[in-house]
């Protein structure tokens, strides 16, 4: 696997971000936060967020969990990119109700990440399972 070269910038915030931005009128505000080793974001999809009527669309559920993987590592000080991620989808989560993403770094390399992610009901039960590879563009002091 070819690693890129990038040369991306830091930032703290970015307003415009799909999955958290404040200041983008089509995000989806997801906030963030750590808890320990893992990261860990609250979303409760709308009705734009539906694919088959009263159901959450399967490429929200991945956005989603995308999302948590990347604060997964900003949380460790490691910037990076996607390279691959492989999303399971268990059972359809209804518009409106509640659901908890959670990611954790599983595996580290000089170059690369193994992060492990998930979505569940507020009751445990899980919607989603993910398992991603990310490129590590830059570590950082912050």
């Amino acid at each position: 696997m070819e690693i890129p070269q990038l040369n991306l910038p830091r930032i703290r915030e970015n307003g415009m971000c799909f999955g958290c931005g404040k200041d983008n009128a089509f995000s989806m505000k997801l906030q963030p936060y750590r808890d320990g080793d893992f990261a860990r974001a609250e979303f409760t999809p709308e009705e734009r967020h539906q694919g088959w009527p009263g159901y959450t669309h399967g490429g929200v559920l991945m956005t989603v969990l995308d999302e948590i993987i990347g604060y997964a590592s900003y949380y460790q000080n490691i910037y990076n990119v996607t390279a691959r991620i492989e999303v399971r989808i268990k059972s359809m989560a209804r518009i409106g109700e509640p659901l908890i993403a959670s990611a954790r770094i599983a595996k580290q390399s000089r170059r690369l990440l193994e992060i492990e992610a998930d979505l569940k009901r507020r009751d445990g039960s899980v919607v989603a399972e993910a398992s991603s590879i990310q490129f590590i563009v830059q570590t950082s002091n912050r």
